[in-house]
């Protein structure tokens, strides 16, 4: 009897232990799958949001520790889901709902994005847009697939939504409804809770120090040659553009000698700027910007040669490298004779004809 009992406790050990251990990768199984897709849900809506690399790789966000933010003059403590922005191509967002059957009216639905380009993930988002609104009618309500591309391309497409680059984004569905039980008419907001994203561009120390430039020439309004003057190589796509500057330097055809930027002066500086305001502070809404992989160098209607200088900095402010090409605006001086030469042509054929319509009417005179 003792035997068969010990034999039955082992049977059942070994028989509980196989359990255990089948239904291990189960668990993993999901909570791997469940880490490619971010989601917010209710008994009413669902939004998922996943991050992708091309068409068909989605990707995995990492998280940390979480991080406290200032929201509204209080802390707010936030999980970002983090994103390699050289790896992060869109976002793929799904909408669903289960409104049909349900005793409450829906009257809308909206999806907000804020966004802030930082690399301190302290800072809260700025302000926000709607990416994605509609009215529900009838507790009816198509389930609805966006693209959300992180980078803004050259050529925009119509309808496409993009967002900024690297950065902290907010996502947050919000739907407003009328709760018929209650006998209030005024419509509830209510949100699934929000989706914090953080966008991380490349280590710039971690970065070649080795760069060159390819320099394309276009003419401005003013017939003058501009500039758009690009790296060629690919390191520096995705650093914080914070950390690449530009300036210039220059002596002009009456020789004058010029800088930038009034900004770009230093105390008693005699020079003058070929712009009073060229992207000062980095601020993305000044028409010229001096920060970043590529800079467009037009001299104001200036003719002189420029030294275009574009200079990199690591995360303590220590100059990594630095790197000039030069320029000219200087008008091709053949072109300035090019209509002497034709008006002297003009005169040199009226002359000829001139000489050859005297000959002819000294002739007709002598027959006469």
């Amino acid at each position: 009897m003792i035997r068969k009992g010990i034999l039955g406790f082992i049977f059942a050990f070994v028989f509980l232990a196989l359990g255990v251990f089948a239904l291990t990768p189960t668990s993993l199984a999901s909570a791997e799958t469940g880490n490619v897709t971010i989601s917010r849900s209710d008994s009413n809506f669902t939004f998922e949001l996943t991050g992708f690399s091309s068409q068909t790789s989605p990707l995995s966000p990492t998280y940390s520790t979480p991080v406290t933010i200032i929201d509204d003059e209080h802390g707010k403590e936030v999980n970002y889901a983090y994103y390699d922005w050289s790896k992060l191509k869109f976002f793929g967002i799904s909408i669903k709902n289960s409104l049909s059957g349900n005793e409450d009216t829906f009257v809308d639905v909206k999806l907000l994005v804020s966004y802030k380009q930082t690399e301190n993930l302290s800072e809260n988002v700025g302000k926000e847009r709607v990416i994605y609104e509609e009215t529900i009618s009838g507790n009816t309500l198509a389930n609805k697939a966006l693209t959300f591309h992180i980078d803004q391309p050259e050529k925009i497409t119509e309808n496409a939504i993009y967002g900024d680059g690297f950065g902290i984004y907010k996502f947050d569905l919000i739907y407003s409804y009328v709760d018929v039980s209650s006998g209030n008419a005024n419509p509830l907001s209510l949100s699934l809770g929000e989706i914090y994203v953080a966008v991380m561009p490349d280590d710039i120390d971690t970065k070649s120090k080795h760069i060159t430039f390819k320099a394309e020439k276009y003419s401005s309004n003013e017939l003058l040659d501009s500039y758009y003057i690009t790296f060629n190589e690919r390191d520096y796509d995705y650093v914080n553009p914070c950390h690449i500057k530009w300036s210039v330097t220059g002596i002009g055809k009456d020789n004058t000698r010029y800088v930038m930027r009034e900004s770009d002066k230093i105390e008693g500086d005699y020079r003058t700027a070929l712009w009073e305001s060229y992207g000062d502070d980095n601020e993305k809404d000044t028409a010229y910007d001096m920060f970043g992989k590529d800079f467009l160098f037009d001299s104001h209607n200036v003719e002189g040669r420029f030294d275009v200088t574009c200079t990199i900095y690591n995360s303590n402010g220590d100059i990594i490298t630095t790197y000039s090409t030069t320029v000219s605006t200087i008008k091709d001086e053949s072109n300035s004779y090019l209509w002497l030469y034709i008006a002297l042509a003009i005169l040199l054929v009226v002359i000829i004809i001139g000489i050859i319509l005297i000959i002819v009417f000294r002739k007709k005179e002598k027959i006469w």
